[in-house]
């Protein structure tokens, strides 16, 4: 890391704070999604998949900001994106729960693909160790999302499968719409480019999400 310049030293402490604060959020979103799940009355091995998320955000955030002050970033209060569960227009309380379960997973299951994509251009041993680290945590946190899934009524299946496209469009928003720039010298460092987090989230959805739904008869053939 000693061959960085300033210019990319700046822009990874920025980025390392924006991946903080979003790790700060998913920490607050698995709060909701646990209450969520609760209030669903999801198995006990779902409920604890989710309690472990909980801890495991909260210990993703502190890691991301000791990158971000690795590489210079001066610190101060951590900026949630989002404080209050997110809610969908015209959803009930309780199709609210369900749909903010569903797009935990996908979300999940996205963020291991972006973190898959990035691990074959990391070079430092304590960053690939970070990216093993988190990949681990999210495929379990994805399983949050799908285990519940598994779970629901038939009613709450066809409820959920017009749904789906507009999930993903607001996950295609946050990740490929995302300006993040095209800064492929930045990667080795843990920097996800646009490019990177646009085959990600293809790969995620063609390879994994759509299979899934269908698996449980929610998805577009369902």
């Amino acid at each position: 890391m000693s061959g960085l310049d300033q210019e990319q030293r700046q822009l990874l402490a920025a980025y390392w704070w924006r991946r903080t604060e979003g790790e700060h959020t998913s920490w607050l979103g698995f709060q909701h999604v646990l209450a969520d799940l609760r209030a669903e009355g999801s198995p006990e091995s779902v409920l604890a998949l989710a309690e472990r998320a909980v801890e495991d955000e909260y210990q993703h955030t502190q890691r991301c900001r000791a990158w971000a002050s690795h590489f210079g970033h001066p610190g101060g209060a951590i900026t949630a994106r989002g404080e209050k569960p997110i809610a969908f227009r015209g959803a009930t309380e309780v199709q609210n729960r369900l749909l903010r379960i569903a797009l935990c997973g996908m979300s999940e299951t996205i963020g291991c693909f972006v973190l898959r994509h990035a691990r074959p251009l990391i070079e430092d041993p304590e960053l690939r160790e970070f990216n093993r680290h988190t990949m681990a945590d999210e495929v379990q946190h994805s399983r949050v999302g799908w285990g519940h899934l598994a779970t629901i009524s038939p009613a709450q299946r066809d409820f959920l499968r017009p749904w789906v496209p507009a999930l993903l469009r607001i996950l295609h928003g946050s990740l490929c719409e995302s300006r993040e720039l095209e800064r492929e010298d930045l990667i080795p460092f843990g920097y996800f480019s646009g490019r990177l987090l646009r085959a990600a989230y293809e790969e995620a959805v063609e390879s994994v999400i759509w299979p899934g739904m269908e698996h449980l008869g929610i998805g577009r053939s369902a």
